[in-house]
């Protein structure tokens, strides 16, 4: 079963400060909400790490119209989404679903890159530098762009869309 990365990052590849987006980007938000819900029946699943199912706003946990599976290490749980203490656990209950996307923080994302069965990375670049104190791992040595879209112009934002896929492990 392999599984798919989505994050936003900027120029340095900073990903969060204060455990929250350090920008206001509505077309990336839209672009994650259908990637990972999919088309109509689909059954997607989200794995997070703890620190991520936190950032996300209250009223907006459980993510609606997915499997959500939190990374803990504490075997806390969470209302409305499975807990899971390793990344191949996490899989595991996930593995009736459609699609998987890991969506976060920093560690997880670490090991789901050295995943085998990682398979595609989608990235929101946002062409800026945010003052950040979490950041994406480094991905472009394991990873070839297949896709990269238009430059999405805004006021507050610029960003583009792209996707990668494996191209060598590193294990």
């Amino acid at each position: 079963m392999g599984f798919e990365i989505i994050v936003a990052h900027d120029l340095n590849q900073g990903i969060g400060l204060n455990n929250e987006l350090p920008w206001s980007c509505p077309k990336d938000m839209a672009y994650f909400k259908s990637l990972t819900i999919g088309e109509d029946g689909q059954n997607n699943a989200v794995i997070m790490g703890r620190k991520t199912w936190e950032s996300i706003p209250e009223k907006f946990r459980p993510l609606p119209k997915r499997m959500n599976i939190v990374l803990t290490k504490s075997g806390e749980t969470f209302e409305n989404a499975s807990a899971a203490s390793s990344l191949d656990q996490a899989l595991e209950l996930a593995k009736s679903s459609d699609k998987v996307f890991i969506i976060g923080g920093a560690q997880i994302y670490q090991e789901a890159l050295d995943h085998n069965e990682c398979k595609q990375i989608h990235v929101t670049k946002i062409f800026n530098r945010f003052e950040c104190d979490t950041f994406f791992p480094n991905y472009k040595e394991q990873f070839k762009c297949i896709y990269a879209s238009n430059i999405w112009v805004s006021q507050s934002v610029n960003c583009g869309f792209f996707r990668f896929i494996k191209s060598k492990s590193i294990n």
